[in-house]
């Protein structure tokens, strides 16, 4: 079982415990970067996963002391215990254990201590690529978000949604980035590390940049059957075809959400958008449940379509 493989069964059941789950955190202050970072109103955890239990592995999740209240470590089930000297390690720092089996059920093998004192750095990098990415927590590919990562993903959805040339200052117009010069580093890096996905030109001594192979014809095309508001794409972007979701639950992961307006409000603000993507046919209800939501196979394929894919770092 491959790290990545513990990543789903981890994820629906810090989910089930209402938390929202963000893979693969970078924390320049903290211990680097972290398979899976978890958050319920102002709680964070860490969860750290290996294929087996190591003093590597323990070390990696002590690193996030002082950063997270809960820490755990993720593990495939082995039917046998721990040496004492490690069960040690665990209890007195309060590290938690999960052991996946190769079902994917998850079982807390040990229960992690609340750290109530802890600095904010970890939450605070945080953000709603994490949740729209598609990553799964246990990448040792280099597939991990970063400010350049998320600098390049709001770039390229932006040209996306235009579809046609845009100049540099079109483009820095509509997007933030991690640049401190960004005129000149931003339109270095698409030219040189983007042209799997981006197209330039130079006309009259500017630089222009699109999305490959897209004319504004061909993405109008494309999307005329399905327009979106802004609203309904923060909550199709939430949804997954898979996995029933309460409107509560939707809420948590839209950008900006704060689990307290979540838990509140959040139902009231989802119910508009999803009555209009059902309509649209991408969004279905539970039949048998009460307002649970999912998307469709034509829901998670326009989902695919928005979202941001692999980006080069």
């Amino acid at each position: 079982m491959k790290e990545t493989d513990l990543y789903d069964p981890v994820k629906n059941w810090m989910e089930e415990r209402g938390f929202t789950v963000y893979p693969e955190v970078q924390c320049g202050h903290g211990g680097g970067r972290a398979d899976v970072v978890v958050t319920s109103g102002p709680v964070v955890g860490v969860v750290e996963m290996k294929q087996s239990l190591t003093l590597d592995l323990i070390d990696q999740a002590l690193r996030w002391r002082g950063y997270a209240n809960y820490i755990w470590i993720a593990i495939p089930y082995k039917p046998k215990t721990y040496k004492k000297f490690v069960t040690m390690v665990l209890h007195d720092y309060g590290i938690g254990v999960l052991t996946v089996s190769k079902y994917g059920t998850v079982w807390p093998d040990k229960h992690p201590k609340f750290m109530r004192r802890t600095l904010p750095h970890l939450k605070e990098a945080l953000t709603e690529h994490h949740l729209t990415s598609g990553l799964k927590g246990g990448h040792n590919g280099g597939k991990y978000i970063t400010t350049y990562r998320i600098t390049m993903n709001m770039v390229r959805h932006y040209l996306r949604k235009a579809g046609d040339w845009r100049s540099i200052k079109e483009i820095l117009d509509h997007c933030e980035t991690h640049y401190a010069s960004p005129r000149a580093s931003l339109a270095n890096a698409l030219q040189k590390f983007e042209g799997d996905w981006c197209e330039t030109k130079k006309e009259r001594g500017s630089l222009y940049f699109r999305c490959r192979g897209e004319t504004a014809s061909e993405k109008g095309n494309k999307h005329l059957a399905i327009h979106l508001t802004d609203k309904q794409l923060n909550v199709l972007l939430a949804l997954q075809e898979q996995i029933w979701q309460t409107p509560t639950r939707i809420a948590r992961k839209l950008p900006g959400a704060k689990p307290d307006w979540a838990d509140s409000a959040g139902s009231l603000y989802v119910n508009e958008p999803l009555k209009a993507l059902i309509r649209k046919g991408l969004v279905e209800k539970n039949p048998t449940g009460r307002g649970q939501y999912r998307l469709t196979p034509a829901g998670e394929a326009t989902r695919k379509d928005y979202c941001i894919d692999d980006v080069h770092l």
